[in-house]
């Protein structure tokens, strides 16, 4: 046998032959090989077991539509007439479906079933779409309202009032031509002063005017102001639509003579008065919404006390002036920040009943919603009592 020749590395190896591609057969190859009789009869037997109804399913079978979907899209998925469809689900030629709105597929053959279960759903639907109506219309009162209580309260926290027809404001409240400007009147003195900018935020340079009209009368007295009791006088100024305030009392130095020790006269921080042609009744309504605020009422007087604290408070004293003071409860007269026989109204600079001065309780005007002078039993302590006529209670 002869030797097997030695390759060396010189010898070119001889080149293997490439693997030809495989031929993919055409869709008519494969559609032929479909055809014969042994793949012709798997698929027939596919198609019965998948079954191809020309209605859906279940009667209950329930589509949802989604936004870009038409009546006769949704008909054309489902196979089902879409007269039928229409019907079922009780749409008439020309109305239109929103994204959300659920239709009933229904069965051949059992159309009353599915027209009774989509008026069943068309309730619902429409019992939900009530119910967020609703929530959104008292979210935008709400809103509303916040609005409201944010430019009546800024800076002094007051809260919007009550100003439906024939309400206890109805009438008197009204926007002011110039807001944050305030008119004082003293006897024949008077003083505007702009206390409030466009925003509800006190201006710092009309404190001085307001301590000079709230000084203590017979000697001419005055400290300066709580900053926030002149940013309430402006918010009730704002409310009665920029009418003229009649200061009654501002700042008094301590006298033994008085009956409540500890009241914010002495230091600045109370004042009484009236509005022109406002029932006091109705100023007190409105001030008794103010929060951290103490209100007191003097059926007999002719001012409303108004004073800042650090929590809400409200009395009512009978007295007259030279009484000693006739409170409502315990409670009121440990609140009470005055007696109405502290105020001197005539050594106030107020005539007793002067053009000028705070109108007599019967000579103001007429409170028609509850009248002008409350009786007691009537009012509302601080302890919460209320009687038939009292306003309702400050939130």
């Amino acid at each position: 046998m002869p030797p097997r020749p030695r390759l060396d590395s010189s010898t070119p190896a001889r080149p293997v032959p490439e693997a030809s591609p495989r031929r993919r057969s055409s869709p008519a190859a494969r559609l032929r090989r479909l055809a014969r009789p042994r793949y012709l009869a798997a698929a027939i037997a596919a198609l019965c077991a998948i079954g191809l109804p020309s209605y859906a399913p279940a009667a209950d079978d329930v589509h949802v539509v989604v936004k870009g979907q038409t009546l006769k899209g949704i008909a054309k998925r489902y196979r089902i007439p879409i007269d039928t469809l229409r019907g079922v689900n009780g749409l008439k030629p020309g109305d239109r479906i929103h994204p959300g709105l659920a239709l009933v597929l229904p069965e051949k053959g059992r159309e009353a079933e599915a027209t009774r279960k989509a008026g069943e759903l068309r309730a619902a639907d429409e019992r939900e779409r009530d119910k967020t109506r609703r929530i959104k219309e008292r979210e935008l009162g709400a809103r509303d309202a916040g609005r409201g209580a944010r430019r009546d309260g800024k800076g002094g926290g007051a809260a919007k009032t009550d100003d439906r027809a024939g309400g206890p404001e109805a009438g008197y409240a009204a926007k002011p031509k110039r807001p944050g400007r305030v008119r004082f009147v003293r006897g024949s003195e008077h003083a505007d002063v702009q206390l409030l900018s466009r925003h509800g935020r006190l201006v710092p340079a009309g404190l001085a005017t307001v301590s000079r009209m709230l000084r203590f009368y017979p000697t001419g007295a005055k400290i300066p102001v709580d900053p926030r009791l002149a940013t309430l006088i402006g918010l009730v100024s704002d409310h009665f639509g920029g009418r003229s305030l009649h200061v009654v009392s501002g700042f008094r130095p301590f006298s033994p003579k008085q009956y409540t020790r500890h009241s914010n006269h002495n230091v600045g921080r109370a004042f009484d008065f009236s509005v022109e042609g406002v029932p006091n009744t109705v100023v007190r309504d409105f001030c008794r919404t103010i929060h951290n605020a103490g209100v007191g009422f003097y059926p007999s007087g002719t001012f409303v006390h108004l004073d800042v604290r650090t929590e809400k408070a409200y009395w009512v004293d009978y007295s007259r002036s030279g009484e000693a003071p006739r409170y409502s409860s315990p409670v009121d007269q440990a609140a009470a920040d005055e007696s109405a026989s502290d105020v001197d109204v005539s050594a106030a600079g107020q005539a007793p009943q002067g053009s000028h001065g705070t109108l007599h309780p019967t000579d103001q005007p007429l409170d028609s919603f509850r009248g002008n002078l409350d009786t007691p039993g009537d009012a509302t302590d601080s302890a919460g009592k209320r009687g038939p006529n009292d306003p309702p209670p400050a939130p």
